[in-house]
């Protein structure tokens, strides 16, 4: 096998997607040494620091639009840039490939038919020797019928020959599709979980006792599967209130953000709302690359924020974290590395969040114990995908650094 093309998001300005991409794209040249991997984002960006047509304050103003008027909208613009780009880079960079792996991260999803869209879009530019892999992607509930019929398509002239879910939720939700029986599908956890190996030298200095990984609550909430439970000013309240409190404390408090232009916008109004004083003793960091947005993390002896993959990093190095779960996602992989009473509602008080923080912290590496177990099912699975079998469960080989995504074709 000579080229492997990961298709997912790689490029995207939320850093925990960079960061599935490279963990997974070095943990093929594990299993495939002598193979090249290469990123092909469905949002057509070509490399990091590229915009998507809905970033920012963009994005605000998209999802304040009513349903009837974003779906057209989005749908027009996807399908322009398609024929005028993306439709032709897509099929020189797929015409040689040996194996198309699409995933991870929540890419089968129906919000405004973004994905499965895209995804559509994609199977088009297949070349006919292609493998097709499905591997680690999340799979949310709530499809439109458009949504289901672009997905069946997608399915239809992919013909994925390997199909992989990164949890049991997505399982459900990806039958439920039609994507085959519940036995047909694989679960291989979030490649995420193994990223500590990849950015092993930013795991050594402590230097926060709590990191806040702040997020704009309303662009979450266009995205999420559940009902928003707070509007923008109440969710950088609470960031606002954690950090004078953690402070009073006497911890040291570091605002960073997985990078996301809306994320950091936020950041920037709660530093605005906490005002030089309330900084004393605060630092902001906003990360440019996913190995930048590893380290803050690893440099934290606990963490609290939104994002999954945020908490899907904290797991990787030990970090104890408390996810605020915005969507089911979230609680579902909570409850996969057995931290489930670690995963708080929206709704939950700064009190609450900083208690369950000093709970975590007290646990421990015990709360850890499954890590090396769902390593394992990564390392396996994608041995196995590529039919390299080990005869008997064994421990990884060690794992260099990943190369970063900046400048991959």
């Amino acid at each position: 096998m000579k080229h492997v093309v990961i298709c997912a998001v790689p490029y995207s300005d939320n850093l925990g997607d960079a960061v599935i991409a490279e963990t997974l794209g070095h943990l093929i040249r594990q299993a495939v040494p002598d193979c090249r991997v290469s990123y092909l984002d469905i949002a057509g960006r070509t490399r990091l620091g590229e915009n998507s047509l809905k970033k920012g304050r963009l994005m605000r103003l998209f999802s304040r639009l009513p349903g009837w008027a974003r779906v057209p909208v989005l749908t027009a613009a996807i399908w322009l840039k398609y024929r005028r780009q993306w439709r032709a880079r897509w099929q020189q960079q797929l015409a040689d490939a040996d194996m198309v792996v699409v995933g991870g991260g929540q890419l089968l999803c129906d919000v405004d038919l973004n994905f499965p869209l895209k995804l559509y879009l994609l199977a088009r530019c297949l070349g006919k020797n292609a493998r097709v892999a499905l591997v680690s992607v999340g799979v949310a509930a709530g499809w439109s019928r458009l949504g289901r019929y672009l997905v069946s398509r997608f399915f239809a002239l992919a013909a994925p020959q390997y199909v992989s879910v990164r949890d049991e939720s997505s399982r459900r939700h990806i039958v439920g599709l039609g994507a085959g029986e519940a036995c047909d599908v694989a679960i291989i956890p979030d490649p995420a979980i193994l990223s500590s190996a990849l950015y092993a030298e930013y795991g050594v200095e402590k230097r926060w006792d709590v990191g806040i990984c702040v997020s704009d609550v309303e662009s979450l909430h266009y995205n999420a599967d559940l009902g928003a439970g707070s509007e923008q000013g109440g969710g950088l309240g609470m960031f606002v209130e954690l950090v004078h409190k953690l402070r009073q404390g006497g911890q040291r408090v570091v605002l960073f953000t997985n990078g996301a232009e809306e994320d950091n916008l936020a950041a920037a109004a709660v530093s605005s709302r906490l005002g030089a004083e309330g900084l004393i003793g605060v630092d902001v960091r906003l990360p440019d690359t996913p190995a930048e947005l590893a380290s803050i993390i690893a440099g934290c002896h606990s963490m609290v924020g939104h994002r999954m993959h945020a908490n899907i990093i904290a797991f990787s190095f030990g970090v104890p974290s408390v996810g605020i779960v915005w969507d089911t996602k979230v609680a579902s992989f909570f409850k996969l590395s057995g931290r489930g009473d670690f995963a708080v509602r929206q709704s939950a008080s700064a009190d609450d969040v900083i208690e369950r923080l000093a709970c975590a912290r007290s646990l421990g590496a015990a709360q850890f114990k499954r890590s090396a177990r769902l390593g394992r099912e990564i390392t396996q699975g994608l041995a196995q995908l590529f039919s390299q079998k080990p005869a008997v469960p064994a421990t990884p080989a060690p794992l260099k650094a990943a190369p970063s995504l900046e400048g991959t074709p």
